[in-house]
């Protein structure tokens, strides 16, 4: 089965761990995105996890105005 597809909005302490629970599940689960005001937070995902620099946004309003890339987005 294909793993789920996911963007995490909120990047905080719950955020990360629901990241860190994704990325050690890769059968599961594929992190794509990421959204969160704070910048060092949002880069920390970005790094930690490979994102791509065009998936990471300062906001859900900036996700919500791209086509979708993903499965489920975790509000964190």
């Amino acid at each position: 089965m294909k793993p789920i597809s996911v963007i995490i909005i909120g990047a905080g302490s719950r955020g990360s761990r629901y990241a860190e629970h994704m990325a050690a599940n890769p059968d599961k689960y594929q992190l794509v995105g990421v959204a969160d005001p704070d910048e060092a937070r949002r880069h920390k995902l970005r790094d930690l996890y490979n994102l791509p620099q065009e998936n990471c946004f300062a906001s859900w309003e900036d996700i919500l105005a791209q086509p979708k890339f993903a499965d489920v987005a975790v509000i964190a």
